[in-house]
């Protein structure tokens, strides 16, 4: 084997090893993750919906994968959050966007528009003037919830805040407040009364009682997923938004 031979072998053996190493992060698999958060995700006769749901599902579509709804993880928010910001190749939604999150993932939205705020039984006829009344009460939160992440960082303290994690926990917290063992719930204001009306609570004997955060909805990628996966993720959903499928759906919901 002479001198050229062998360098246009060696040449071309690692073209060969670019071109698949690039072929394989365009098309990886993504681990996605949810949680019970209507009306943008949630289980109804064990199927999963909901507005962020069939976004998805219409970007897998477009993207190519091999995907399905099929494959999305149902969890608890504090797992999903955990694996997402930990683990590679791995996606978390719906997840509100804040400057405390910014650098933790790698972002492809926004979905829709979202509002988190606190909500509490009107019977109580609490009025929350600035963020420091609230060291008077007993907040329910959900675990590393936007609710409990706004709270924390503007200085409530953290004993006030009751804490709880699972698939039901928007349920649990209603229960809580109708039993006097928490005073309000902090939550984002669609889900939490999407869930608790169809868990059964009656939403005329609660209000919301302060807004803390208008924001946007987003599908949080693990930080070191490759910027030609996000760009390709954003592009889906850009086309979606185009085609008239984004406001079928929203419509639906």
């Amino acid at each position: 084997m002479n001198s050229l031979f062998r360098k246009l072998l060696v040449t071309f053996i690692f073209l060969l090893a670019s071109l698949n190493s690039s072929a394989e992060k365009n098309t990886s698999k993504i681990t996605i993750m949810t949680e019970v958060y209507p009306p943008y995700n949630m289980k109804v006769d064990g199927q999963l919906k909901g507005i962020s749901v069939d976004v998805l599902e219409a970007m897998l579509k477009l993207l190519n994968t091999g995907q399905t709804k099929d494959d999305f993880i149902l969890s608890n928010w504090s797992r999903a959050y955990s694996m997402a910001e930990k683990r590679n190749n791995h996606m978390v939604f719906s997840t509100t966007r804040t400057p405390q999150r910014e650098p933790l993932f790698k972002w492809v939205g926004p979905i829709t528009k979202t509002t988190i705020g606190i909500i509490a039984p009107k019977k109580n006829h609490i009025v929350i003037k600035n963020l420091a009344d609230l060291n008077q009460y007993r907040v329910g939160t959900v675990l590393k919830d936007i609710g409990e992440q706004i709270l924390l960082a503007s200085g409530v303290n953290e004993k006030q805040l009751h804490s709880i994690s699972g698939k039901n926990a928007i349920d649990l917290s209603f229960k809580k407040m109708k039993n006097n063992r928490i005073d309000m719930f902090a939550y984002e204001l669609n889900a939490a009364s999407y869930e608790a009306k169809a868990k059964g609570h009656n939403l005329d004997d609660f209000e919301a009682i302060y807004t803390l955060k208008e924001g946007e909805l987003y599908y949080a990628f693990n930080k070191n997923t490759d910027d030609e996966i996000i760009i390709q993720w954003q592009n889906a959903l850009d086309a979606v938004k185009k085609n008239g499928l984004y406001k079928a759906i929203i419509n639906k919901y």
